[in-house]
């Protein structure tokens, strides 16, 4: 019973996040258009910001964090968080905000969402059964789509109704929601092995992935999707704008759809696993709806622009689908002492994909057009799952049948 209130207080503090944070997605960048007047070199130094904090403290992090609690250092991340944007909103009230001040409350919070990240990850196995993990990082992702879905829609409409920098205080009071959901978990968490800070202990987490077959197929899996989902997401606003020739609005609800299925995947994850299994799934899932993004190229107007639909929804869904339970996997296997530095190698070498991703979808589109882009993009993420269709995973039905670390 105080297991399940636990996670159902771990989750409903994500929820409240998630929102708060697609909000802020829309009133972050406007903030720095309609504020500041930022040129777009500037918002791509924001961008950048935003991002770069997994190439740079992504390894130390996972040291960091296996050496203590993380349930308070969740907290404390969280608080941080809802501190940085509120020095942002209280400094373009009173008319100081510069955009100097933006950059580094952008770097705060890069750095401080990479720590929560890895920190959550092997947190969570202290509030859920080992076997019932997917079925928690299905509810997280479930609520994460969600957001999605209403979040950016409700952005734009706070933005309107009470300026730019003022709508960035909801996120902030959703960061102030989930330090108060942490702080109410009963769960007492085992405190780590004391442990001798020394040189190359951030290597023992990428050491620990490349030695695992499955892990390092599926990092290598994951950071070449990652790569090319960021290369597509680079051209896709003007693939299907100014390609195809589909309006703003239309496009808009393209992606709408994208999030719905994501939502819809995440709430079947769980159910999936069980009938496919929870190790086949993992490499199943990427397997058979990543070639869908070979029908992106041929979308036209009228009724092939179903093709992109179809593209994004199945294929997106598969993705997450193959995210839930390849992270349930890692968080069965690794042993918990070790747990923080392998997310950290995993974070870094997934996430670290996405600047670099976004660089080559923007150089592509220029050298040899959007369109052949897009089919490029496609073709690679149909390889992609190579790794994981040849992987010890295809071997087996269920990851209780892979030897299990503890």
């Amino acid at each position: 019973m105080t297991r399940r209130r636990d996670f159902r207080l771990v989750t409903a503090g994500q929820a409240v996040t998630q929102f708060g944070t697609d909000i802020t997605a829309v009133a972050f960048p406007l903030t720095a258009v309609l504020v500041l007047r930022a040129t777009p070199f500037q918002l791509g130094l924001l961008v950048a910001a935003q991002t770069s904090a997994f190439l740079v403290v992504g390894l130390p992090a996972g040291v960091w964090l296996d050496r203590r609690r993380r349930r308070p250092v969740l907290i404390g991340a969280d608080l941080v968080r809802a501190l940085a944007l509120i020095v942002v909103t209280a400094a373009a009230g009173a008319g100081t905000l510069t955009f100097g001040l933006l950059f580094v409350v952008a770097l705060v919070m890069s750095v401080m969402r990479v720590v929560f990240e890895i920190g959550y990850q092997t947190y969570l196995p202290s509030v859920v059964d080992g076997a019932d993990l997917v079925r928690g990082n299905s509810a997280v992702e479930a609520v994460r789509a969600g957001g999605q879905i209403a979040g950016p829609g409700v952005g734009g409409w706070l933005v309107q109704l009470a300026g730019a920098a003022n709508a960035l205080l909801a996120d902030a009071v959703s960061f102030l929601v989930s330090a108060f959901c942490l702080w109410r978990v009963a769960a007492e968490e085992e405190k780590p092995a004391a442990t001798t800070a020394r040189r190359g202990m951030a290597r023992e987490g990428v050491r620990f992935v490349l030695a695992d077959p499955v892990l390092r197929a599926i990092a290598a899996t994951s950071a070449l999707s990652n790569l090319l989902f960021t290369a597509a997401s680079a051209l896709n606003v003007l693939f299907l704008v100014d390609t195809v020739g589909l309006s703003a609005g239309t496009a808009g609800l393209m992606f709408s759809a994208a999030a719905a299925a994501g939502l819809v995947a995440a709430v079947a994850a769980t159910r999936l696993a069980r009938w496919a299994g929870s190790a086949r799934i993992i490499w199943l899932s990427v397997a058979v709806t990543s070639p869908l993004n070979l029908l992106i190229p041929f979308t036209e107007p009228g009724w092939r622009i179903a093709f992109f639909v179809l593209a994004v929804t199945v294929g997106g869904g598969g993705q997450l689908v193959y995210a839930i339970t390849q992270l349930s996997y890692r968080q069965a296997v690794v042993p918990r002492a070790i747990l923080g530095r392998v997310n950290a190698t995993m974070r870094f070498l997934v996430m670290g994909a996405l600047p670099v991703g976004g660089l080559l979808g923007g150089t592509l589109g220029g050298l040899i057009g959007v369109r052949p882009t897009m089919l490029v993009i496609g073709a690679g993420l149909t390889l992609a799952p190579i790794f994981v269709v040849l992987s010890p995973l295809r071997r087996v039905r269920d990851v209780s049948e892979l030897v299990v670390r503890t």
